[in-house]
């Protein structure tokens, strides 16, 4: 063979090489691209399936692979599926558990999923803000005392709980009970460093029970000092008996006559309170037959033991407030009404 024929060859061979090569990266390309276009309608399929709160498989699979939210709360997201599933739990609860009351609608059972979750996400930023963490040693007392206490043994536990929520015992730990008791250790945190002076808290009380003695009405001094509950009511209490107050309460609230109020203040482990007996009767227990007094009265509290827990709602409506929630188009967002209120108010 002439050295032109070899080189020839060489050439030819090498433009196969080539050409050879090219194909493979066409075809790499073409997967590439098929592959994108395939991972696009799939990742379409999941956002649109969450704009319809669709529950078909292949939008949970989607709304699952690529960590579709429903809503972010400062950012942080709310996936598809962790709503799905707590739905899915209210769902079964109320047709298991709620006989003859009547279900919620869908968007009411939404709005309070929703709600829950982004409530858990706004507690759970609160919580690191303020340094409050639940140790497992305080869940684990919490599950055997508050819990386990309520059933014969952690199998019964497991059953009940899967029967009426759809959730393992360990699930129903996690989704409920842990943001529950983040909360309870987080109010508590944040009134224990907000306790308030108690001598100018017993000098308020003073001159608020002056006041009544003066003839000022007695609900709306109530309504404007007042510092637990009964505030909303003018201090009612209602009729109880005997053991259902702690007893410096008792003691003095049976001391009173009817339409009598209490010439100074009582003071109990939870502050001083203003007291007054509206009305008493004898009642007689239907099973026993024994007579047993009850009063009713009405009181105002003046919190000293912890601060004050409306200052602690007033946080987290504010922490609410501030946060950036984000839902999904077309899904309600449950507290569109209570932030767009806030801002009409800001801006008158």
């Amino acid at each position: 063979m002439s050295e032109e024929q070899k080189v020839s060859v060489e050439k030819e061979q090498k433009e196969n090489k080539v050409g050879s090569l090219s194909a493979g990266k066409m075809l790499a390309l073409g997967f590439i691209i098929a592959l994108l276009v395939g991972v696009g309608i799939f990742y379409s399929v999941g956002v649109k399936g969450i704009k319809s709160q669709s529950q078909s498989p292949i939008t949970l699979k989607a709304s699952g692979l690529f960590r579709l939210p429903i809503a972010k709360v400062s950012g942080s997201k709310i996936l598809y599926t962790e709503y799905v599933d707590n739905l899915a739990a209210m769902q079964l609860f109320y047709e298991t558990d709620t006989e003859g009351l009547p279900l919620p609608t869908d968007e009411e059972m939404s709005d309070f999923v929703l709600s829950r979750l982004i409530i858990n996400k706004i507690i759970d930023g609160a919580a690191k803000e303020l340094d409050v963490s639940l140790s497992q040693e305080e869940l684990a007392d919490v599950i055997e005392n508050q819990i386990l206490v309520n059933f014969e043994n952690r199998e019964a536990a497991d059953k009940e709980i899967t029967d009426r929520y759809g959730w393992k015992f360990d699930e129903f730990i996690t989704k409920i009970v842990e943001p529950t008791e983040l909360e309870k250790k987080l109010s508590e945190s944040y009134m224990d460093s907000h306790k308030p002076d108690v001598e100018a808290v017993k000098t308020q009380a003073e001159e608020v029970l002056e006041r009544i003695k003066n003839g000022e009405d007695f609900e709306s001094l109530a309504a404007e000092f007042g510092s637990d509950g009964t505030k909303e009511v003018g201090g009612d209490l209602g009729w109880f008996g005997r053991g259902a107050m702690v007893p410096e309460f008792e003691e003095a609230a049976f001391a009173l006559e009817a339409g009598q109020l209490r010439e100074d203040l009582v003071e109990t482990q939870f502050g001083y309170h203003i007291i007054r007996v509206d009305d008493k009767r004898t009642v007689t227990d239907e099973e026993t037959g024994e007579d047993s007094e009850e009063v009713s009265a009405r009181h105002i509290l003046f919190m000293t033991g912890v601060g004050d827990s409306s200052d602690f709602r007033e946080y987290m409506n504010q922490k609410l407030k501030d946060a950036d929630v984000q839902v999904v188009d077309g899904i309600h967002n449950p507290f569109e009404d209570y932030l767009k209120e806030d801002v009409e108010t800001t801006e008158e």
